[in-house]
Protein backbone atom coordinates (compact mmCIF):
# COMPACT_ATOMS: atom_id res chain seq x y z
CA UNK A 1 0.00 0.00 0.00
CA UNK A 2 1.34 3.52 -0.61
CA UNK A 3 0.26 6.76 0.57
CA UNK A 4 -2.22 8.53 -1.44
CA UNK A 5 -1.39 11.09 -3.44
CA UNK A 6 -2.05 14.53 -2.03
CA UNK A 7 -0.96 18.38 -1.93
CA UNK A 8 -0.89 20.25 0.97
CA UNK A 9 0.80 23.46 2.68
CA UNK A 10 2.47 23.02 6.24
CA UNK A 11 1.66 25.49 8.46
CA UNK A 12 5.24 26.91 8.33
CA UNK A 13 3.87 27.62 4.67
CA UNK A 14 6.01 25.37 2.89
CA UNK A 15 4.04 23.64 -0.24
CA UNK A 16 4.47 19.77 -0.47
CA UNK A 17 3.22 16.83 -2.56
CA UNK A 18 3.14 13.69 -1.67
CA UNK A 19 3.68 10.66 -2.36
CA UNK A 20 6.68 13.01 -4.54
CA UNK A 21 7.74 14.24 -0.70
CA UNK A 22 8.49 11.39 1.24
CA UNK A 23 11.86 10.88 -0.68
CA UNK A 24 14.85 10.79 1.19
CA UNK A 25 14.25 9.34 4.33
CA UNK A 26 11.70 7.38 6.11
CA UNK A 27 8.59 9.29 7.32
CA UNK A 28 6.90 8.16 10.35
CA UNK A 29 3.60 9.87 9.96
CA UNK A 30 0.62 10.52 12.62
CA UNK A 31 -2.43 10.95 10.44
CA UNK A 32 -5.77 12.66 12.04
CA UNK A 33 -9.22 12.96 11.40
CA UNK A 34 -10.58 14.96 13.79
CA UNK A 35 -8.93 18.12 16.21
CA UNK A 36 -10.12 16.20 19.15
CA UNK A 37 -7.17 13.45 18.51
CA UNK A 38 -4.44 15.67 19.78
CA UNK A 39 -3.90 13.61 22.79
CA UNK A 40 -3.52 10.46 20.78
CA UNK A 41 -0.78 12.49 18.11
CA UNK A 42 0.57 13.81 21.41
CA UNK A 43 1.20 10.60 22.69
CA UNK A 44 3.55 9.24 20.06
CA UNK A 45 5.60 12.73 19.91
CA UNK A 46 8.33 11.55 22.20
CA UNK A 47 8.66 8.52 20.83
CA UNK A 48 8.88 10.32 16.86
CA UNK A 49 10.80 12.80 18.43
CA UNK A 50 13.78 10.97 19.74
CA UNK A 51 14.14 9.00 16.21
CA UNK A 52 13.93 12.45 13.97
CA UNK A 53 16.42 14.16 16.02
CA UNK A 54 18.72 11.30 15.36
CA UNK A 55 18.08 11.35 11.69
CA UNK A 56 16.89 7.82 11.26
CA UNK A 57 13.26 9.01 9.94
CA UNK A 58 11.55 12.03 9.87
CA UNK A 59 8.47 12.73 11.84
CA UNK A 60 5.50 14.39 9.71
CA UNK A 61 1.91 15.25 11.01
CA UNK A 62 -1.33 14.92 8.67
CA UNK A 63 -4.04 16.61 9.46
CA UNK A 64 -6.90 15.10 6.99
CA UNK A 65 -9.58 17.48 6.59
CA UNK A 66 -12.88 17.02 4.38
CA UNK A 67 -12.93 19.17 1.12
CA UNK A 68 -15.95 20.26 2.27
CA UNK A 69 -14.25 22.75 4.71
CA UNK A 70 -12.61 24.29 2.34
CA UNK A 71 -14.21 27.50 2.87
CA UNK A 72 -13.14 27.47 6.87
CA UNK A 73 -9.17 26.72 5.70
CA UNK A 74 -7.67 29.99 7.04
CA UNK A 75 -9.58 29.32 10.75
CA UNK A 76 -8.50 25.74 10.65
CA UNK A 77 -4.78 26.11 9.76
CA UNK A 78 -5.18 29.33 12.05
CA UNK A 79 -6.25 27.01 15.10
CA UNK A 80 -3.70 24.15 14.40
CA UNK A 81 -0.95 27.19 14.02
CA UNK A 82 -2.08 27.63 17.66
CA UNK A 83 -0.86 24.33 18.53
CA UNK A 84 2.33 24.35 16.62
CA UNK A 85 4.44 27.15 18.71
CA UNK A 86 7.56 26.14 17.10
CA UNK A 87 9.20 26.35 13.59
CA UNK A 88 9.74 22.76 13.61
CA UNK A 89 6.35 21.88 14.44
CA UNK A 90 4.69 24.31 12.05
CA UNK A 91 7.34 22.47 9.15
CA UNK A 92 6.05 19.06 10.38
CA UNK A 93 2.59 19.92 10.40
CA UNK A 94 0.51 19.56 7.15
CA UNK A 95 -3.58 19.66 6.55
CA UNK A 96 -4.48 18.04 4.09
CA UNK A 97 -7.60 19.09 2.55
CA UNK A 98 -9.02 16.17 0.93
CA UNK A 99 -11.52 13.64 -0.18
CA UNK A 100 -12.19 12.29 3.09
CA UNK A 101 -13.45 8.68 2.14
CA UNK A 102 -11.09 8.41 -0.97
CA UNK A 103 -8.45 9.17 1.12
CA UNK A 104 -9.05 7.04 3.86
CA UNK A 105 -9.65 3.93 1.30
CA UNK A 106 -6.08 4.25 -0.08
CA UNK A 107 -4.87 3.98 3.30
CA UNK A 108 -7.44 1.31 4.40
CA UNK A 109 -8.83 3.01 6.99
CA UNK A 110 -12.52 2.15 7.91
CA UNK A 111 -12.25 3.48 11.78
CA UNK A 112 -11.44 7.47 11.65
CA UNK A 113 -11.99 7.53 15.64
CA UNK A 114 -8.45 6.77 16.28
CA UNK A 115 -5.09 8.31 14.39
CA UNK A 116 -3.22 6.38 11.83
CA UNK A 117 0.97 6.14 12.69
CA UNK A 118 2.31 5.04 9.78
CA UNK A 119 5.83 4.07 8.32
CA UNK A 120 6.46 5.64 5.19
CA UNK A 121 9.79 4.82 2.71
CA UNK A 122 10.85 7.38 0.63
CA UNK A 123 8.92 5.95 -2.50
CA UNK A 124 5.53 6.66 -0.28
CA UNK A 125 5.08 2.89 0.57
CA UNK A 126 3.72 2.21 3.94
CA UNK A 127 5.63 -0.25 5.88
CA UNK A 128 4.12 -0.04 8.73
CA UNK A 129 0.53 1.08 10.25
CA UNK A 130 -0.95 1.17 13.76
CA UNK A 131 -4.13 2.00 14.95
CA UNK A 132 -4.47 4.70 18.09
CA UNK A 133 -2.66 6.08 21.00
CA UNK A 134 1.00 5.00 21.40
CA UNK A 135 1.39 1.58 23.22
CA UNK A 136 5.15 0.38 23.78
CA UNK A 137 4.25 -2.80 21.75
CA UNK A 138 3.16 -0.22 18.54
CA UNK A 139 6.44 1.81 19.64
CA UNK A 140 9.19 -1.44 19.54
CA UNK A 141 7.01 -2.95 15.85
CA UNK A 142 8.04 0.58 14.65
CA UNK A 143 11.09 1.19 15.78
CA UNK A 144 12.07 -2.74 14.69
CA UNK A 145 10.83 -2.00 10.90
CA UNK A 146 13.86 0.73 11.09
CA UNK A 147 16.33 -1.38 12.37
CA UNK A 148 16.39 -0.11 16.14
CA UNK A 149 15.85 -1.98 19.32
CA UNK A 150 13.48 -0.52 21.77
Amino acid sequence: MRFPAARGETLGGQAVEFPRDFAGGRTIAIVAFDLKQRAQCESWVPFIDRYARTGVVRGRLFAAVPNSMQLMKRMIVATMRQGAPTPEARDATIPLFVDLDAFCSGLQVRDRSRIQTLLIESDGLISAQHAGAFAEAAGNALAAKFGVRE
